[in-house]
């Protein structure tokens, strides 16, 4: 399993399993625990983007399936990976 595949499963199950204050302490921490201003920079668009992916499910009536959200997780880390991105 690839880091991307490790991180779309996380992140999936944290969109799905975590309520809202807990995924906020969760991106929280991945903002202090940024090694260069660089990573921090990274860290908090991410976290932003998580937050409000998890704002957008809220408020839609149908909701994706952890298997669905992980696979489309999956697919944009690897694109974001290979500097192909938009």
């Amino acid at each position: 399993m690839s880091d991307a595949d490790r991180m779309a499963a996380q992140l999936a199950r944290l969109l799905t399993e975590s309520d809202g204050a807990e995924l906020a302490e969760i991106v929280r921490r991945w903002k202090l625990t940024a090694a260069t201003a660089a990573q921090r920079v990274a860290m908090e668009k991410m976290a932003d983007q998580i937050l409000a992916l998890r704002a957008a499910f809220e408020q839609a009536r149908v909701k994706p399936t952890p298997e669905e959200l992980e696979l489309a997780l999956r697919m944009m880390l690897r694109v974001a990976a290979s500097g192909d991105g938009v």
